[in-house]
């Protein structure tokens, strides 16, 4: 309540309605229904279609059954399904963890050259789809005219190509280099907030650097390099742009394939209702991950060595071997990541594929990326995949801010419920949240349109974005926001004029994150793809498969170009501002 004076002759106190109070109630009851219908609703969706016997769709009023659960726990391939799932997690997470360790300890822990271009090019690799990286693996690994096969047969003098992309030890491996970056930010940021005085002393007392590496830093690093392996794992379960591409040609399906080729098979009538049941399954394995995850994370807050900023890790200094075997490390994995994409931008340049060589460059033309502007659904597709990006980003971003809001300032068990609904989407695949919105929106005007994938992405995103925002509003006291109250501001004002233009590095890197995630996504926009809502992952994906192979480079590397654009300079920005932070 707040009081007014009507007038300077009299002192008359009049009691108006607290509009700051009235309008946070609204928008927390506002925010736990919209949170309900984007988290809860479809998954209830989802448990229901589950039931349904084969062929029926979504509240068609079919009689219920468990035959879906049936076929599958009886199904003479369940088990082999998911064991090849858990071996493909398991190998590609410790790929990325093992690489991610190696670079991050060079790039925070010694003095190793190029330092801060490793860390803007890790960062940055969030401009390079998945899609986009599996199909220059294909292109170089190809038996037929593969680049590194065709080297290697010449080199060795073989008459069968060596590699093959169509395998699971394939897949595993290109997933892995894929996830090096993930592993790498979140383990660079453990070693770049782990207090060194316990390392310093030792080497102090005469340990060497291996004995320092094995009995103090590592020890300390496993509670958390743990945490990481297993939301690497969880990652790598719900994985499904590379064993789409790679994993079904080699016909080594994982659980997250297998639900999208039920719900939308190349012959024959879709079983919503088996690939329900999967992706019931699948949500059950990725929350089982995620408990394992907090056990964890729990678990580590006792290996805390830093309360504060107060300290500066010392560098160890490379020499001679050291510096030559960490520069070509880190410079042949840089390798492995670069060659797709130059293996792409070539073949975009003919009309059909052919080696590299300097003879060829006489016929290289920039035809393939004419001919895909000049066609008319191409515009149709831009305009869709910048409306898809930027709508769910921002949305999201909205959304994430108010909900971390209410939970970390407010709390309460309305806060507690929008912290827990806001979350739940990281123990629920995408695939599984794609086929929920599909049989929600099934018999709406909804399906079809770029709107549902919007939907989606917000769903998805929304559990990074109220993370990355929970921890920026722990870090602001309240005081600045009361101050702002008592002066006679709004809670809206308070909120858009004092907290939020302190905490916009945040809100910039998360709404950067979700931008590139949502333009690179292959999931939802295949999973509920129409002829309207066609954006350039799917397209991609389609040109691919028609085939035509100039035009799918084309638009790769216009879809790299694009995000790389937006991605790096913002990077480079953050990077240069923490160093001069440092």
């Amino acid at each position: 309540m707040s009081i007014s004076r009507t007038s300077s002759a009299t002192t008359e106190a009049v009691w108006e309605p607290d509009t700051s109070s009235t309008a946070r109630l609204v928008v927390r009851n506002g925010l736990l229904i919209l949170l309900v219908v984007l988290i809860a609703l479809p998954l209830l969706v989802l448990i229901y279609t589950s039931f349904l016997p084969p062929g029926a769709v979504p509240l068609s009023g079919s009689e219920l059954t468990l035959d879906n659960y049936r076929s599958i726990l009886t199904g003479s391939g369940t088990v082999a399904l998911f064991v090849r799932t858990i071996i493909f997690a398991v190998g590609s997470s410790a790929i990325g963890i093992v690489l991610g360790i190696s670079f991050a300890y060079l790039t925070e822990r010694t003095d190793l050259p190029g330092r801060t271009a490793v860390r803007i090019l890790m960062f940055s690799w969030m401009a390079v789809p998945a899609l986009v990286f599996g199909y220059g693996w294909i292109l170089l690994l190809n038996p037929g005219n593969g680049i590194i096969n065709v080297m290697v047969k010449a080199i060795f003098n073989l008459e069968q190509a060596p590699f093959t992309p169509y395998s699971m030890q394939a897949l595993t491996v290109i997933a892995g280099l894929g996830a090096v970056p993930t592993a790498y930010i979140m383990v660079s940021g453990l070693l770049r907030n782990m207090d060194p005085s316990l390392e310093d002393a030792a080497f102090v007392s005469g340990a060497s650097r291996f004995v320092i590496l094995r009995k103090i830093t590592a020890p300390l690093l496993t509670p958390g390099t743990l945490s990481i392996s297993i939301y690497l794992i969880m990652t790598m379960v719900q994985h499904f742009d590379l064993p789409m591409i790679i994993g079904l040609t080699a016909q080594t399906p994982v659980l997250s394939t297998s639900i999208y080729m039920a719900a939308a098979p190349d012959f024959g009538l879709p079983n919503y209702g088996l690939a329900a049941a999967f992706g019931v399954f699948l949500a059950i394995l990725a929350g089982a991950l995620m408990f394992m995850y907090f056990r964890v994370v729990h678990a580590s807050e006792r290996y805390r060595t830093v309360t504060g900023k107060s300290f500066r890790p010392k560098l160890l200094h490379l020499r001679g071997l050291q510096k030559v075997f960490a520069i070509l490390l880190v410079g042949g994995y840089f390798a492995l990541m670069l060659m797709p994409l130059l293996t792409l931008a070539w073949a975009s340049l003919f009309p059909y594929y052919r080696l590299p060589s300097f003879a060829a460059l006489a016929d290289a033309s920039f035809a393939a990326y004419f001919r895909v502007f000049s066609e008319p659904q191409t515009f149709r597709v831009i305009v869709n995949t910048v409306l898809l990006f930027l709508t769910s980003s921002t949305l999201a971003v909205v959304l994430s801010c108010l909900v971390s809001w209410f939970a970390v300032r407010l709390g309460g068990k309305s806060g507690r419920a929008m912290d827990l609904l806001s979350f739940a989407p990281t123990a629920i695949p995408p695939i599984v949240m794609a086929i929920a919105l599909l049989m929600m929106f099934l018999r709406t005007p909804l399906n079809g349109t770029i709107w549902v994938i919007v939907i989606g992405h917000i769903a998805m995103y929304l559990s990074f974005g109220t993370r990355a925002m929970n921890g920026a509003l722990i870090q602001i006291h309240r005081e600045l926001e009361d101050a702002a109250t008592v002066s006679g501001a709004s809670w809206g004002t308070s909120l858009r004029k004092v907290l939020f233009p302190i905490i916009w590095p945040h809100i910039l890197n998360t709404w950067l994150w979700i931008v590139a995630h949502s333009a690179r996504d292959l999931t939802f926009p295949l999973f509920l793809l129409t002829s309207s809502n066609v954006v350039v992952a799917t397209a991609i994906y389609q040109r691919w498969n028609y085939p035509d192979l100039p035009g799918t480079a084309a638009l790769c590397m216009m879809l790299v170009l694009a995000l790389s654009a937006l991605v790096i300079p913002i990077q480079i920005y953050l990077e240069h501002k923490n160093l001069n932070k440092a």
